[in-house]
């Protein structure tokens, strides 16, 4: 299969993510924005709040909140970005999508960086995600009074008797196993607002990663990134029909 088999792939947004073991400390948080700042013209704070809910044996629940303030960092076009906090780093891409060796080589430029700021630290995530909107033109349907069924685009969705079939709204998730490259995948699927006059939309939200113990050096993490991506590619093959893929031809 080529490197991009379609002239309009229906990625808006990719992302390769490092979560790390041990937080950086703030000295060592700034020295990784300054690095950063180099190749990207836009920064703004962001914030990331979490709350954890623990009901023990013995005692009332009780909540523990994480409150980390972090980097949101882009370029001009704001399609290219990097997100920085204590604990992550990732870089992201917003469509159009270049294509996997042209963000994966900017990967390697910001994780270059990242590292000569920071130095070595252990990863224990390691993730790839591809978000996928599929737009299916109203037109293609045969009514347009007849509304369109997600089983003729996508091979994953609700199960329901034909006789109300198709659904106006769904949302499905699955968690499986690739035991071939050894991680997790997280998929999401469901019916979205279209942003498009005229045409129905779908999610396809694949998210494919390794913990708690990915590979440490250089070398290790990249084949892996490379894995996942082919991987992913094989998985999104297997989760759109034809039509939809005639869609992405044109």
């Amino acid at each position: 299969m080529p490197s991009q088999p379609y002239s309009r792939p229906p990625i808006t947004e990719a992302v390769i993510e490092m979560r790390f073991a041990v937080p950086l400390d703030l000295t060592e948080f700034e020295k990784s924005v300054r690095q950063l700042s180099s190749v990207y013209n836009h920064q703004a704070d962001i914030r990331n709040v979490g709350v954890a809910l623990g009901v023990p044996f013995d005692g009332p629940p009780q909540a523990t909140v994480s409150d980390q303030i972090g980097r949101r960092m882009s370029s001009d076009d704001l399609t290219e970005i990097a997100v920085l906090f204590s604990t992550n780093f990732a870089v992201a891409q917003l469509a159009p999508y270049p294509g996997w060796e042209d963000f994966f080589k900017r990967f390697l430029r910001d994780w270059t960086l990242w590292k000569k700021a920071v130095g070595y630290r252990k990863i224990d995530r390691v993730g790839v995600r591809f978000i996928n909107r599929i737009d299916v033109p109203i037109a293609n349907n045969k009514s347009i009074n007849t509304p369109i069924d997600e089983a003729d685009y996508l091979n994953i969705y609700p199960r329901l008797p034909s006789s109300i079939r198709p659904a106006t709204s769904y949302g499905v998730q699955a968690k499986l196993r690739l035991a071939d490259i050894d991680c997790e995948l997280n998929i999401n699927s469901g019916a979205v607002p279209s942003p498009l006059i005229g045409y129905k939309s779908y999610l396809l939200d694949f998210d494919i990663f390794m913990e708690p113990e990915p590979p440490q050096n250089d070398e290790g993490l990249y084949d892996l990134l490379n894995r996942i991506r082919l991987k992913k590619n094989e998985v999104f093959e297997d989760c759109v029909t034809e039509q939809a893929k005639e869609i992405f031809r044109q």
